[in-house]
């Protein structure tokens, strides 16, 4: 979660999805990693892309900026852990889930969250 808040502070639009957002939503649940759906625009992909380069334990491994339109999924190894971008879920639905998103405050913090039904919706879709 230190990822995201990371993320949020550099100013890359996102929503924290997966068992992070259920775990910052007070849900009993083991977090591995971050799972971020990233908003599909031109600049924040830019914004994206440097802030992953700063964090990322082999930076040389982050897509250059031009390459991210292209990706469905993005997973980066930070020093806070593991970061799955998931562009191809922004560009299908970063709108609908952006309407009922919250913000929950890490390390000082407002991370942006997916609403609690909505991340599970997202769970059952893709983890069953």
């Amino acid at each position: 979660m230190l990822a995201a808040a990371i993320l949020a502070a550099e100013g890359v639009s996102f929503l924290l999805v997966g068992s992070a957002a259920l775990w910052l939503h007070g849900e009993p649940i083991p977090v591995a990693d971050a799972d971020v759906v990233i908003e599909p625009a031109e600049e924040n992909l830019r914004r994206l892309g440097d802030a992953l380069a700063e964090i990322a334990l082999r930076p040389a491994e982050v897509p250059r900026v031009r390459a991210l339109p292209w990706l469905s999924v993005l997973s980066v190894v930070t020093s806070y852990g593991m970061v799955d971008c998931l562009l191809e879920r922004g560009r299908r639905d970063w709108q609908r889930l952006r309407r009922s998103a919250g913000r929950i405050l890490v390390a000082d913090v407002d991370v942006p969250v997916a609403a609690q039904a909505d991340v599970w919706a997202l769970r059952r879709q893709f983890k069953e």
